[in-house]
Order: C-alpha cells, then structure tokens, then sequence
C-alpha cells in the first residue's frame, strides 16, 4: 500500500513569506515582512526557498491566485490608470489590503521623491548658505552691529 507523503505544516513566518513572495516580493523581502531579522533576511529567505514545502506552497499560490473581485474585498487600485509615477506609488503604499512589504517597497521606491538626500547640496549651494549664515551674524567673520546712538541732554 502507498502512502501519500505529507507535506509538513508551515509555521505561521513560513505563511506570511510564502503569502509575500506570491504577491511579487524579493526573497528578502518577503522574509523580512514575515518577521526575519533584517541582518539575516537573505539568509533565512533563501533556507526558506530550498525548503520543499516552501516551494509546493508557491506553486498552489501561483496556481490560486484570485481574479480581482469587488465583492471578496480583494483590494483594488483607486484610480484607473495613472499618467503619474508618484500617483500610482501613493496609491500603492496607501492601499490597506496589500502586503506590508509591498507597500513599503512603493514607500522605498517613492522616497527620493518626496526627499532629498542629506548631501545632495552643490558646492554653490553650500557657498550661498554660508554667506547667508555671515550676513545673519551668526559666524565669526560677520559683521558687527552699529553702536547704539544715545542723545545725552545736558541741563
């Protein structure tokens, strides 16, 4: 008589890499949104990923994934269609029902958009502040104020 082998049950980090990978992540990033360490994500993604269970579980997924239904609440994009890059990345981070590590990799991606790095400054732009810092008199080489001029009545 044969036995079915049984495939080993997936611990609650093993479901919500799987459920992450299936949704479009990097390895590492589905590990690190199932609650790896960030140190040893790429590690543990790729132990994961060598597991069989693991991979039999990407496949159902892959082979399950469901049409976009507006009645089974799967979550659907607010707009359309998008003429703007950093639209369609707000809307992507914004959406509740997507994957955490989808919505922080559009909030990585979105990032040099909204700010600039601490040292993208020229050297025409650090030149200007500084003399704007002079002229201010909050530097060494600034210049001093005027003296005061009193009217000194004599009786």
């Amino acid at each position: 008589m044969k036995t079915k082998p049984t495939t080993p049950k997936l611990t609650e980090k093993q479901r919500l890499f799987v459920t992450n990978k299936a949704a479009g992540c990097t390895n590492r990033d589905a590990a690190v949104a199932a609650g790896y360490a960030v140190g040893s994500a790429s590690v543990a993604a790729d132990k994961l990923m060598a597991m069989p269970a693991i991979r039999a579980a990407l496949k159902a997924a892959g082979k399950t994934t469901p049409a976009v239904d507006m009645k089974a609440g799967i979550p659907t994009m607010p707009r359309g269609s998008y003429a703007d890059p950093k639209a369609f990345l707000l809307d992507v981070m914004n959406l509740e029902g997507l994957p955490i590590a989808v919505r922080a990799d559009a909030a990585k991606q979105l990032l040099p958009y909204m700010h600039a790095r601490m040292g993208e400054t020229g050297k025409k732009e650090k030149a200007k502040e500084k003399a704007q810092e002079i002229a201010r008199g909050r530097h060494k080489f600034a210049t001093k104020a005027p003296p005061q001029l009193h009217v000194v009545r004599s009786d």
